[in-house]
């Protein structure tokens, strides 16, 4: 085996397994975003094998080094900072590149937040989506989040906590009344999971909710009024596009809403 993408501990140590402590003391390096946060695991579990820095911003740069070792027989396992390498994390270049090369990998579980928050979320997860971290800029955000909140599954997001408050006031800016759930610190001492209305949630960070720590909002899907299937596709662009969307994202927007293709959209609305 090349590769071993190991699951970690959230937060909480007792959740790391023995398959992933024996994993890291096996392997030959230790693929981590932040060495100073992985070298705190090792410590704990005894593991004296060498970490090296794989992360977002040398990632390019190191992968053909590491691929180079791999074939010359170097075994190598990947960790995140917390939870699953490769979801919102560096992780699936590398990934892609070992298939390329037909080297081999296997996987060791261990939680993801999403998941753990989706569970303790009181809100439907037979169907959901992750949609990871917003974009950073502000138009590319405002539109991301009216898409998530036209989405009719459930839908799983990651938030910083200095921009916790604006996300929810964004979410309660277009659905008020929406059900949404916050968790955050998930396994560690201070856990918390709040559902409510988006307006009932907004109210409560600060207070109820301090923000701290990391955060998962978890946002029941969108659930079309039988009204909304009677509005002409045209005015039903045009609303979007009042809301301060693009025309294209308000056309793909109500395509997916109606269950029609964008296209099928596009040439009612410009014809």
């Amino acid at each position: 085996m090349n590769l071993y993408i190991t699951g970690t501990p959230l937060g909480n140590l007792d959740d790391m397994s023995v398959r992933a402590v024996n994993t890291l003391k096996e392997v030959d390096v230790i693929l981590c975003e932040d060495t100073r946060l992985t070298k705190k695991l090792t410590n704990h579990f005894e593991i004296a094998t060498p970490l090296r820095s794989y992360h977002d911003f040398n990632k390019e740069e190191v992968e053909e080094g590491i691929i180079g070792e791999m074939k010359n027989g170097k075994v190598f396992a990947l960790v995140s900072d917390a939870g699953m390498p490769a979801i919102s994390d560096p992780g699936y270049e590398l990934i892609r590149k070992m298939q390329d090369e037909r080297l081999t990998y296997a996987v060791i579980p261990a939680a993801s937040a999403f998941t753990l928050a989706l569970v303790a979320s009181g809100i439907p997860s037979f169907e959901f989506t992750f949609f990871g971290f917003l974009p950073k800029t502000g138009s590319k955000k405002n539109d991301k989040l009216r898409q998530i909140m036209h989405h009719p599954q459930t839908s799983v997001i990651y938030e910083s906590p200095h921009k916790l408050k604006s996300t929810v006031r964004g979410i309660m800016e277009i659905d008020a009344d929406r059900e949404i759930s916050i968790s955050r610190e998930i396994t560690k001492k201070f856990e918390q999971h709040r559902r409510g209305t988006a307006q009932e949630i907004f109210h409560a960070l600060d207070g109820d909710i301090p923000l701290k720590g990391e955060f998962v909002i978890v946002i029941r899907g969108y659930e079309e009024e039988a009204v909304v299937s009677d509005i002409p596709i045209r005015d039903h662009v045009n609303q979007f596009i009042e809301q301060g969307m693009k025309p294209t994202k308000a056309i793909k927007m109500v395509a997916d809403i109606k269950g029609m293709k964008k296209q099928e959209v596009y040439d009612i609305y410009n014809g």
